[in-house]
């Protein structure tokens, strides 16, 4: 029946603008955004946890990563 429903799931089609068919690089954008989105998140929770915990070289450590991803990502 699934078949029935959606007979040209997979198929890619020609003839397309290539307009019309480009929401593959914004899904890409979107995904890319999120990825850092978590990834700065995640870094930021544990520079929170280091300094909660006085851990200065692993603050440090983590400092610089979260700069590294900042940089690379254009923010």
């Amino acid at each position: 029946m699934y078949e029935k429903q959606y007979p040209h799931e997979g198929i890619m089609m020609f003839g397309q603008s290539e307009e019309k068919n480009s929401y593959g690089s914004l899904a890409e954008k979107i995904l890319e955004q999120a990825i850092f989105l978590y990834q700065k998140n995640k870094l930021m929770e544990k520079i929170d946890e280091a300094l909660s915990k006085k851990n200065k070289d692993l603050f440090l450590e983590l400092s610089a990563q979260y700069n590294e991803l900042l940089k690379k990502h254009g923010a």
